[in-house]
């Protein structure tokens, strides 16, 4: 099993409790009809059938440890507790229905505990929903650290550059220096010579 199964158990759990709130919109004055009763009655039956397919799942779930146990027990409460207004809604068993109504204040009881296993179950959600929001701030303030640091980083390049600039300037203007001091010699040397042929010729 996988997380495909469970979202398919969740959808069809909610596909039999709107199937049972439909029954609240047949009459209970025309159960006289024959027809009405025998449509309320196949629709009870299917819809018990489904509760019983949705067990079966559940245990397949349980046993692959697909779901914990604690989950497990949730929705078998939501289960139990959709049976219980069955049960009311259809004023107990029936010629072939094979459902039975539950002891007095039985349905409530289940009803009381399908909405508490709710309850629980929108609490995790709402805790679920702290949690990605803790964490999305977390990302969040992350993302902005990362940011800073590139710019950081921007920053040192740019400083690095200008450096790398300023030392090969520097560079150049030694080798231009030396290249004048070299020219300067050549040209005394040159002087000196010129005098002494001067000086030769003279003599």
């Amino acid at each position: 099993m996988n997380d495909y199964s469970m979202n398919g158990w969740d959808n069809e759990y909610a596909r039999l409790a709107r199937a049972a709130s439909q029954l609240r919109t047949i009459s209970p004055h025309n159960n006289n009809n024959n027809n009405s009763a025998q449509q309320k009655q196949d629709q009870a039956t299917s819809i018990q059938t489904g509760l019983n397919r949705l067990d079966t799942q559940l245990h397949n779930l349980e046993s692959s440890m697909t779901v914990s146990s604690v989950e497990a027990g949730r929705r078998r409460g939501l289960l139990d507790g959709l049976r219980g207004q069955l049960s009311e809604l259809t004023g107990g068993s029936r010629s072939g229905g094979g459902i039975g109504r539950p002891p007095a204040g039985g349905g409530q009881s289940a009803t009381a505990a399908a909405l508490r296993h709710q309850d629980e179950l929108i609490d995790d959600l709402a805790i679920g929903v702290g949690r990605l929001k803790t964490q999305t701030h977390m990302i969040h303030d992350e993302s902005k650290a990362h940011v800073h640091l590139l710019n950081e980083m921007d920053t040192n390049v740019d400083l690095a550059n200008q450096g790398l600039e300023d030392e090969t300037r520097r560079a150049m203007r030694l080798r231009e220096e030396k290249s004048v001091w070299r020219l300067h010699l050549v040209i005394v040397g040159l002087s000196v010579l010129l005098f002494l042929l001067i000086l030769m010729g003279l003599s």
